[in-house]
């Protein structure tokens, strides 16, 4: 499974993953933000992130809690307000 999660904090973080069974989204993106050693959980960028599974986005509503995953998934995961570049942004503020 190959996972990309982009924060503020963070920046872009990508990982390959390796899972033997179905495994729940929210269970994933936990184990990458405590590996990272962030202080957050899923629940927490759960309203604020786009999610895309194999070029699908989920739709809106969907819970991270009841999309399940297996090893061949590809996921990407980014907040809705996403992009622009700082020198950009120092014209228009």
């Amino acid at each position: 499974m190959r996972v990309e999660l982009t924060t503020p904090t963070t920046g872009r973080v990508v990982k390959e993953l390796k899972i033997q069974s179905m495994v729940r989204l929210s269970d994933i993106v936990d184990s990458v933000l405590s590996e990272l050693k962030l202080s957050i959980r899923y629940i927490d960028l759960e309203p604020y992130y786009l999610v895309v599974v194999n070029g699908n986005q989920l739709g809106e509503g969907v819970r991270w809690s009841d999309v399940l995953l297996n090893d061949d998934d590809y996921v990407v995961i980014l907040p809705f307000a996403f992009g622009g570049s700082l020198s950009l942004t120092h014209h228009f503020i």
